[in-house]
């Protein structure tokens, strides 16, 4: 995966849940005081781009476990995508003297498909939402345990970009110095510092971590938004169903398939958000952009899991099925970087029109 790191000095705009908003705007008088914090923008290339079988294929995997040290219920515990949350730790692991070198400055990921679900998991770890990955032991560090049990373990080649950050560390001092320095964790490190930003990431952590700093678009039937092993699963056995089930299943078969994802959509919204930890979602703020046929615009809604009830969640469920694979002719063309960009240029708002007709704002 390509990672870019760019500093800008003179950002003065917001930071965490309020980077991107027009807060700032609105209070010119708060502008100005002090010095520019400035702005970490960490932008991630998708390491699957043009592969799509990869892509599924690293998707299909069951959701891990985590246990939470923060929240309000004891021993809280929240799930993520493996594949994509191991990343992100090695990720902030290679950035990590950049990230304490501008300790004061907002911390931006942007990624598209699966870079950004990096990005996502890679914020909301710095926010200290969830823990850091933890790196597992090798078969020789466990022999050399148990042989030289006061010497310190390694960790796996494979691991090392991943090694404990979560733990606190501290620097051995000089013989001038009377106390030791210890360094601030990862884990939390950019807390209401960081955000992100995903363009058809997949759902790769669980809806009871809300992350509200993190904002996701879906570009219509977009399949890589919708994947997981568990809409994985349900697609296979709509497929079959109607591959096998003889004259009826094999000609009116995409009526039974509407039927049982319409029934699929009823049932999660009338459970909520029971077992909401073990099934994962589009993390944060999530928007979809529907292409309208006539008049070339876009029609923008949002979605997800921090839309918790209300016509919107209905139509969400039942209607344009954010929860299930949908198998259409468009749904890897919605899915490419140019679509999303070409999509998003032409979403229209109501109230608003384009100023480039020359009638400004109704």
């Amino acid at each position: 995966m390509s990672v870019l790191v760019l500093y800008e000095p003179n950002y003065d705009g917001g930071a965490g849940l309020e980077h991107g908003s027009l807060l700032p705007l609105s209070q010119p008088s708060n502008r100005g005081r002090g010095s520019p914090k400035g702005r970490l923008l960490i932008v991630l290339g998708n390491p699957f781009s043009g592969d799509s079988v990869q892509c599924l294929q690293t998707l299909d995997e069951p959701p891990r476990l985590l246990k939470l040290s923060s929240g309000l219920v004891t021993n809280e515990v929240a799930s993520v995508q493996p594949t994509l949350y191991k990343t992100a730790g090695k990720l902030l692991s290679l950035l990590e003297p950049q990230l304490r070198h501008y300790n004061t400055s907002a911390i931006h990921f942007v990624g598209h498909s699966l870079a950004g679900g990096v990005a996502s998991l890679a914020a909301t770890i710095l926010d200290g939402s969830i823990p850091m990955p933890k790196a597992k032991k090798s078969k020789r560090d466990k022999k050399s345990k148990s042989s030289k049990p006061v010497e310190e373990t390694e960790t796996s080649k494979d691991d090392i970009d991943s090694t404990s950050k979560n733990a606190t560390k501290t620097l051995k001092p000089d013989d001038d110095d009377q106390q030791e320095i210890v360094m601030e964790p990862l884990n939390g490190l950019g807390r209401a510092r960081s955000s992100a930003l995903m363009l058809g990431g997949p759902p790769c952590l669980s809806s009871n971590v809300l992350a509200a700093f993190c904002t996701s678009f879906i570009n219509g039937d977009d399949i890589v938004c919708r994947t997981s092993q568990e809409s994985i699963d349900r697609l296979v056995g709509r497929m079959e169903r109607n591959l096998y089930g003889g004259f009826v299943g094999k000609n009116f078969g995409w009526m039974s398939d509407t039927l049982s994802m319409t029934v699929s959509g009823l049932q999660s919204h009338a459970h909520g958000s029971e077992g909401e930890e073990v099934k994962l979602s589009v993390p944060g703020r999530a928007y979809l952009v529907r292409p309208r046929r006539l008049g070339n615009i876009c029609s923008i809604h949002e979605v997800g899991n921090l839309k918790k009830g209300g016509r919107e969640a209905l139509r969400e469920a039942l209607l344009w099925q954010m929860h299930d694979v949908l198998l259409s002719k468009s749904m890897w063309k919605h899915h490419s970087l140019e679509s999303y960009i070409q999509g998003l240029d032409r979403v229209q708002l109501r109230g608003v029109v384009d100023y480039d007709s020359g009638d400004g704002l109704e």
